[in-house]
């Protein structure tokens, strides 16, 4: 047997077999790397939202969400899919429609949680704020705009107030726009 043949550039079998074994570990070890990371920014992001301790405002408004456990599957997912195209490109095998699928749902995700948090978000801002500072509280007499009455509760979106038993409901974002003018309680 000739074994020149084997181990030759143009003909052979073992160089090429080499080649994609060499490809095949480096798609794996980007896999790995990519778990681990991917595991590690979930936990990042996990501990960022615990740091601004958004559960317990959520807790306080009478909201059941854990936002540390969907920022941390959010972000671990999302690297977890970025990881297997990457590894996929390395391989050589990543079609550009696999691509442009991938973009196409991110574009969808984006669009879909900034549509459904637009009005959200600032209302939760404004809720934590105006819990922080603790300039209005349960009981007071205020006038936002052109509404008036006694503030009842203080939530993480809304601030209800009681006017003449009736209810109304203002963002928080609406409060922290508007003039408030807090009546003084007489002693």
């Amino acid at each position: 047997m000739d074994w020149s043949l084997v181990f030759s550039q143009n003909n052979g079998i073992l160089l090429p077999l080499w080649g994609i074994l060499i490809k095949l570990f480096g798609a794996i070890l980007i896999g790995v790397i990519g778990f681990f990371l991917s595991k590690g920014m979930g936990k990042a992001a996990k501990h960022i939202i615990q740091s601004i301790e958004l559960k317990k405002q959520f807790k306080k408004a009478g909201i059941r969400f854990n936002p540390e456990t969907m920022a941390e599957n959010v972000v671990k997912y999302l690297g977890y899919l970025g990881t297997f195209i990457i590894a996929l490109n390395y391989l050589g095998i990543t079609p550009v429609i696999l691509n442009i699928i991938f973009v196409g749902i991110l574009i969808v995700v984006i669009l879909t949680l900034f549509l459904s948090l637009k009005d959200f978000v600032p209302n939760v801002i404004s809720g934590i704020h105006l819990i922080s500072i603790n300039k209005l509280k349960k009981g007071d007499q205020i006038k936002i705009g052109d509404v008036s009455g006694k503030v009842s509760e203080i939530s993480l979106t809304e601030t209800t107030l009681l006017d003449n038993g009736n209810k109304i409901i203002i963002p928080n974002s609406t409060v922290m726009k508007e003039q408030i003018t807090i009546k003084s309680k007489k002693k």
